[in-house]
């Protein structure tokens, strides 16, 4: 028997701050699960995989549990094992018509993507669709983002998929699972309480035992909270160019588009050019929207687009835990089209600043500040926020209103998009012995955030998943020209560089 991985948990545990506010910041036009969309070679047989899933679910206990609200919020919902957990309940088959083109096919999982979780089952789900074009399968995963982040989903990935055709057996418990007891509404009261006074001492012992041993620490970390304190201002004030997926709150409808390159093709441009992989490919999206707002007449001259980045936080020893660990970085790139090896060159010098000054860091010591905040202020706060927010974008999809360069528009503060960057594997993974063609990552968007990216490694090539809101953003395919003629363009630039350093090269050679 094989032995895979265990993501261990007890019958239950109370979510993190970081985990538990993608709970409260979800609504019905920006629910907040993550995914992906695995395209497989032939047909998977629907029981076969239903099988295939359930004898690796008690490597992710988890997957069999739900979140449970705490009397009057007084902490972070608790994750308990569903007493009517099936896997029926969360994996589905859908029979996609004969013919159907690969367009017509996304656009289907994106009706079945949009939806929201239910929050009275564990938060996952995985849509089955067959008679893709090419004799292909697509599994199309959604999995709360309060669960896992993009890391830690490429790491369910690996327990959930094989990596060999024919892989060998999953070892079994001894014993059947049996969800434990539900939790009464008093322990869950009496847990809260003693759990806010269990953070508050530890917390208080814990800057008393710091302020002696490592004052040096201490100051380093007011100092990064002040950093921080000075970026957060900026993003709330500083203004950034309009763009159509920017001007009003978003609806829940979905579409995207997605492409992949060779992996090998950004490695070379980063050795000509320098930078690093992930400047490449914040090089060629923030290229092809400043083209796509150009083509579109919207004012960019002058103008900045910026770019919310997470960046993993995990230490080595966490590889493998779930839960959410990330923090964030800005970067900026100016908004009108540009000779694409200078934006790269300025996209480098940016990050570069950036992670000189920490401000990655910086942002993850302001994040654990919310470890501070009672959630029973959090809980009512997020909720009229997503309140309001679902409602100016019901009334703005009642009105048909619709973004024009010329028109009233929210001011264009924060952030752009959102472009996420996970590393996945770089070997195929396989199904019932199926092949994984393709793999290509989704990312939620929300509020005034119409569009975003998700980028994801995986055998040999990355993946782009570019999620739009159809309304502020109907042709999500014109970006993805953009981006992918930005990268052709940034590619001829590197093989034309390549071949003139070894024709000077060559040249000193037989001087």
């Amino acid at each position: 028997m094989a032995e895979a991985p265990v993501f261990p948990s007890a019958s239950s545990y109370r979510l993190s701050t970081q985990d538990a506010t993608f709970i409260y910041g979800e609504s019905q036009s920006g629910p907040l699960h993550i995914g992906n969309i695995g395209l497989f070679e032939g047909r998977l047989d629907f029981n076969a995989l239903l099988g295939h899933f359930e004898e690796r679910m008690h490597l992710v206990p988890r997957y069999r549990q739900r979140p449970i609200e705490v009397p009057l919020n007084l902490a972070h919902a608790m994750m308990e094992d569903d007493p009517e957990y099936s896997l029926d309940n969360h994996v589905h088959l859908h029979q996609l018509p004969d013919a159907m083109s690969e367009g017509d096919a996304l656009a289907e999982m994106m009706r079945i993507y949009e939806k929201p979780l239910d929050f009275k089952h564990p938060l996952w789900e995985l849509h089955t669709f067959h008679n893709l074009e090419g004799n292909r399968t697509a599994l199309l995963w959604k999995v709360h983002h309060c669960l896992v982040d993009g890391v830690s989903g490429v790491e369910l990935l690996k327990v959930m998929y094989d990596f060999r055709a024919e892989p060998a057996d999953i070892a079994q418990p001894p014993e059947p699972w049996v969800p434990a007891r539900p939790s009464s509404l008093i322990r869950r009261f009496g847990e809260a309480v003693r759990d806010r006074i269990d953070g508050a001492v530890k917390s208080t012992i814990n800057a008393a035992v710091e302020a002696v041993e490592a004052p040096g620490w201490a100051v380093e970390r007011a100092r990064q909270l002040g950093v921080a304190a000075r970026l957060m201002t900026e993003l709330a004030t500083r203004r950034i160019v309009a763009t159509p997926w920017n001007s009003t709150p978003v609806t829940q409808e979905r579409i995207m588009a997605w492409t992949s390159q060779p992996f090998a093709d950004f490695r070379a441009i980063r050795s000509v050019f320098g930078g690093s992989v992930n400047d490449v490919v914040l090089a060629i999206l923030t290229e092809g929207a400043a083209r796509y707002l150009q083509h579109h007449g919207y004012a960019v001259d002058g103008q900045q687009l910026r770019i919310g980045c997470p960046v993993n936080v995990r230490h080595k020893e966490e590889r493998t835990s779930l839960g959410n660990r990330v923090s964030m970085m800005f970067p900026s790139s100016p908004a009108a089209p540009m000779d694409i090896v200078e934006r790269l060159k300025l996209i480098s010098e940016e990050t570069e600043r950036i992670k000189a000054a920490g401000l990655a860091q910086a942002v993850e010591s302001l994040l654990q500040l919310g470890d501070a905040i009672p959630p029973s202020v959090i809980g009512p706060v997020a909720r009229a926020a997503t309140t309001m927010i679902d409602a100016a974008g019901r009334l703005t999809k009642w009105m048909d209103w619709k973004p024009r360069p010329d028109g009233f528009g929210l001011p264009a503060l924060g952030v752009n998009f959102i472009a996420t960057n996970v590393p996945g594997v770089q070997v195929p993974q396989y199904v019932n012995g199926h092949v994984c063609l393709d793999m290509v990552p989704l990312v939620p968007i929300g509020a005034t955030l119409g569009y975003g990216v998700a980028i994801l490694s995986y055998y040999r090539n990355l993946y782009f998943g570019m999620m739009a809101e159809p309304r502020l953003m109907p042709d999500v395919a014109l970006m993805k020209a953009f981006v992918d003629d930005a990268f052709a363009e940034l590619k001829r630039r590197c093989v034309g560089d390549s071949a003139e350093k070894a024709r000077q090269e060559l040249a000193l050679k037989s001087a």
